[in-house]
């Protein structure tokens, strides 16, 4: 119970101030291809990288969240490399106004959906991977400009779920950090 509150303090204490969110300049779609989730849904889900990813302000707000989605500790056999993602936590980093609209039912389809997935996937170094469902995509932004990362697609759920909790169908982000270096789960309008 501690823990919550704490959590829900420094979630609050983050809140407050200006942060950092990437903008992806001129997004280069290397793979696009169709994947089916354990849910049915069939999403797009694209490997990218950006010609720079710029850092701009980002409009704080205090997070509304109803729950706190927390990645629950994984088992070792849940990672099969070395740079493994699964079960460290993504912290709320910001919220920022939309260039399209996002439907809530679609990001609230998508995060569930991939929650509910089984596995992994691997982000190549310096690319991201995004999942999309109409108008709702998440991406995943690489820690690592010279090695390959693995994430749970359930981590990436769970990640999606807080960050639309508190953002709703604005644009929002969370950030982890793996071996010093950060890395981002974005909520990001087509």
């Amino acid at each position: 119970m501690h823990t919550k509150i704490i959590f829900s303090f420094v979630l609050a204490a983050c809140a407050v101030g200006l942060g950092h969110a990437r903008e992806c300049i001129d997004k280069h779609v290397l793979e696009s291809k169709p994947l089916t989730l354990a849910s049915g849904h069939v999403v797009t889900m694209e490997t990218f990288n950006c010609s720079n990813v710029d850092t701009t302000p980002v409009r704080r707000e205090p997070p509304q969240a109803r729950h706190t989605y927390m990645n629950l500790e994984r088992a070792a056999s849940q990672c099969t490399q070395a740079n493994c993602i699964c079960g460290i936590p993504c912290f709320f980093n910001g919220c920022s106004a939309v260039t399209q609209t996002i439907r809530a039912s679609d990001c609230t389809s998508l995060a569930n959906s991939l929650m509910n997935n089984p596995g992994t996937f691997t982000i190549p170094p310096n690319q991201g991977v995004a999942f999309i469902l109409q108008s709702c995509e998440y991406g995943a932004f690489s820690p690592s400009v010279t090695d390959t990362i693995q994430y749970c697609f359930s981590d990436m759920g769970a990640a999606a779920l807080q960050t639309f909790d508190t953002c709703g169908t604005q644009q929002g982000s969370c950030k982890g950090t793996f071996q010093g270096a950060n890395f981002f789960v974005d909520q990001l309008s087509l």
